[in-house]
Formats: C-alpha cells, sequence, structure tokens
C-alpha cells in the first residue's frame, strides 16, 4: 500500500496528534510512530492512528477476538475471547473519535529504582505479576484530569497490529509466523518497541466461560515453549506470575 493511499485510508486529522497535559513531543511522524515523552520521567509513548473506532474497538468492525493471532488452547482451537465493555472502553472509544487515535506505550512497562512503573528504552520489562496487579498499575500510571490510563485491551492490541500492516511496517508472515527475531526481523515497528523477542504482554480480553483466565499478547522467545509470534493470542491464568510475562500502557485524553 502506497503512503497515499495509507494517509487517505487514515485521513490528514493525524497529522498533529493531540499532545496530552504533562507530556512533548519527542520524534516521530504521525504515520511512522508519533513519540511523546512524559515530562515528569521520560516515560514514552507513540500515538496509534485507529480511524472511527466501532463498538467492539475496531475501526472496520471485524471482531478483535477474529483478527489476528494463534488461538490456541493446550494444542486444541481456544475458544474465542470477549472484551469486557465497561465505562473504561466506551471512555476509549469516544476518545479516538475526537482524537483519532490512541497513545500505547512505546516499549513494555518497567520499573524504576522508586518501584514506580515507567516506558524507557533498556530496561528489563516489569514480570512477576499477575493479571489484577497489572491491570491496578496501568490504572494508576496517569490519574490527571487530562490524560487517562489502562492495561491495554484486546482491541486495542488488535488496532495497533492492523495499523503496523496497512502501513506496510509489518507484512502479514511478521506478524502471525515469525517472532521478529531472525533473519534481521525487526523488535519493533513504527516506534513500538519490544513486540517481539521479549515477554508475553497482559491484556483485559477474557475468554469465554473461563472467569480466571485472561489473554496474554506478543511475540517471544524467552519461554519454554518456545518462540510466540507478535500476533499470538495465549489463554492464561489471571494469577499467574512468571518471567515471560509483561504488560504494556495505554493512555486515552477525556
Amino acid at each position: 500500500m502506497s503512503r497515499n493511499v495509507v494517509e487517505s485510508y487514515y485521513s490528514g486529522r493525524y497529522v498533529e496528534p493531540v499532545i496530552p497535559k504533562g507530556y512533548r513531543y519527542a520524534y516521530g511522524k504521525w504515520n511512522e510512530g508519533f513519540v511523546i515523552e512524559r515530562i515528569s520521567d521520560g516515560s514514552l509513548f507513540t500515538f496509534v492512528p485507529a480511524g472511527i473506532l466501532k463498538d467492539n474497538g475496531t475501526f472496520d468492525g471485524i471482531k478483535f477476538n477474529q483478527r489476528f493471532g494463534r488461538r490456541k488452547w493446550y494444542g486444541e482451537d481456544e475458544k474465542l475471547g470477549e472484551e469486557p465493555i465497561k465505562q473504561e472502553i466506551w471512555n476509549q472509544f469516544h476518545s479516538v473519535r475526537e482524537y483519532g487515535g490512541f497513545y500505547i506505550s512505546t516499549y513494555q512497562i518497567s520499573r524504576s529504582i522508586f518501584a514506580r512503573p515507567q516506558s524507557l528504552e533498556g530496561k528489563k520489562p516489569w514480570t512477576y505479576v499477575d493479571f489484577y496487579c497489572a491491570k491496578e498499575i496501568a490504572e494508576h500510571f496517569e490519574e490527571s484530569f487530562a490524560i487517562r490510563s489502562h492495561l491495554v485491551y484486546g482491541a486495542e492490541y488488535d488496532t495497533m497490529l492492523q495499523w503496523l500492516y496497512e502501513t506496510e511496517a509489518m507484512s502479514l508472515e511478521d506478524l502471525t509466523v515469525l517472532d521478529g527475531t531472525e533473519n534481521g526481523k525487526p523488535f519493533s515497528a513504527n516506534n513500538i518497541f519490544d513486540i517481539a523477542g521479549t515477554t508475553s504482554e497482559w491484556t483485559q480480553e477474557k475468554v469465554n466461560s473461563r472467569h480466571m483466565m485472561s489473554v496474554i499478547r506478543g511475540g517471544t522467545n524467552v519461554t519454554p515453549r518456545g518462540r510466540k509470534p507478535i500476533a499470538d493470542r495465549t489463554s492464561c491464568a489471571i494469577y499467574r506470575k512468571d518471567p515471560y510475562i509483561g504488560f504494556r500502557v495505554a493512555l486515552y485524553i477525556p
């Protein structure tokens, strides 16, 4: 897809994404990874153009749980996941309609020497956290009136992958087959880093009829079971803590 088509597809409204209070422009162009920096600690977030989101969290009407990823459950097809549609994600929908996209942490969340969450280059991902711990940390990343934060939803993760695909930053094979760590394949795309080669990531996507299960996303080559592609989708017990699962934070402007 050519750049002109991509610009037409997302429209020109994203050329200057809104920068929330408490942040400043860091680097990058709107369609190649527009990055902002939190003034207080240097944490970086990348703008994801999302078009006009539908009620299921996508911009094209295809359900987020029918898009990318390998749906495996101990070697068998996994039941499709469900997104908990609550006030938080409705707020995100309205924000995307207003501002044309959302911000996602440029890096997986790490832990500062003061035990505070951050999104910085070269830091070890914050692991050994279960689902509820990751969710609580993400929700308290930002608590101002100007910007809010939460643990990434499956819908947001899929919208990010769709953006990488539509802008030709990554091919479908890069996303669904390869893990981004071999043959010179990138660990990042459009200024979103650590989407492969590090840890999987907790999301708020649930698994049907399994109330104690959530969905982890992202490519990794550090699990005992081997490599996973970037678009991997795997069920995981919400109380599980291990070195192979981290998380990422999304922001929205109220």
